[in-house]
């Protein structure tokens, strides 16, 4: 009787199997993150998109998409893609920040020139006691970020491009306290998420969806995060900030182990007789024997051995 023909297949043929059913190449992740930013809404939606633009237009195994929520001073940014792709676009925004922040010095230095120029000896007195009463304030783009959430192995993509929303949201009514237990914080990042669940369904489904011109009875409005729960999330200390779990990317920890750094090893100052006591009527197990317990038997032994020998031929040799 013939045996039949046995399909061997693998893991990775398996793995394969269920990507070109979903339409991937590799697995995807969904991040949530949000931010407070300075500049205006219109210019940090150009930022936002070259840095999206960067990432599609070079080699990647899965496209970046999602959404971009802009209020006047905060964002929400949902994006998917491969975990690769996802953090390029993440070092990307930070490299822009870095460029604008050179661009903005070389700006500041040559209004200062320009201004020493035009104004006399008196002017450059009273410019100096004014720059040394008044302090310039810190120019950045990005206040606080912080990575909310990261969903692993995606099965399904929920957006297929890019798009920003500009948006004015509901005020809160209650007040939140940034200094309550964990608990609390918890709760308040499951009314984000919830809220963020409601707001990629609503954009999947209308394409043409904008907030512009929206009363505050409208259902819409619920989808949107209020402004003082992004400020309560961004201050809390529970959550990561996003420059951190950046720097967790690609990084494997060597992990020390205690008896590594402990010398002579903790197994020394076992007492020798713990393990022979009677306990309930039962020898408890005794502790398994350590290499160089072994090889200080053999090494004792061998000296009995030789001492035997020494004494053997000492022996023959009186008797002869």
């Amino acid at each position: 009787m013939a045996l039949p023909n046995l399909d061997n297949r693998s893991v990775l043929n398996v793995v394969e199997e269920n990507f070109q059913r979903i339409g991937l190449k590799t697995y995807a992740i969904r991040m949530v993150y949000v931010g407070e930013h300075t500049l205006k809404k219109e210019e940090i939606i150009k930022l936002f998109s070259k840095t999206m633009r960067d990432v599609n237009s070079s080699y990647c195994d899965i496209n970046v998409a999602g959404v971009l929520l802009v209020y006047d001073s905060y964002f929400v940014h949902i994006i998917e893609g491969s975990e690769d792709t996802v953090h390029r676009q993440l070092r990307f925004l930070l490299n822009l920040e870095v460029q604008w922040l050179k661009e903005m010095e070389e700006q500041d230095k040559e209004e200062e020139k320009d201004e020493r120029s035009t104004d006399g000896q008196t002017g450059e007195a009273l410019s100096i006691m004014l720059d040394s009463q008044t302090a310039k304030p810190e120019k950045k783009i990005f206040k606080r970020l912080k990575a909310l959430m990261v969903y692993h192995s995606i099965q399904t993509r929920m957006f297929n491009g890019w798009r920003a929303l500009i948006a004015r949201p509901l005020s809160l009514i209650d007040k939140l306290d940034v200094y309550g237990p964990i608990t609390e914080h918890m709760e308040h990042l499951r009314i984000f998420l919830d809220k963020i669940k409601k707001l990629c369904i609503l954009a999947k489904d209308n394409l043409e969806l904008s907030f512009e011109g929206l009363n505050a009875v409208d259902p819409k409005m619920e989808v949107l995060p209020e402004v003082a729960l992004l400020d309560f999330l961004l201050g809390s200390k529970y959550i990561l900030e996003l420059r951190r779990f950046m720097h967790f990317h690609r990084r494997v920890d060597d992990y020390v182990f205690y008896f590594e750094n402990v010398w002579p090893l903790p197994t020394h100052y076992t007492p020798r007789l713990l393990y022979k006591l009677k306990i309930d009527d039962s020898f408890v197990e005794p502790l398994p024997v350590m290499p160089w317990e072994l090889a200080k038997k053999e090494v004792e032994e061998e000296g009995r051995e030789t001492a035997r020998e020494e004494e053997q031929s000492a022996d023959s040799l009186d008797s002869d």
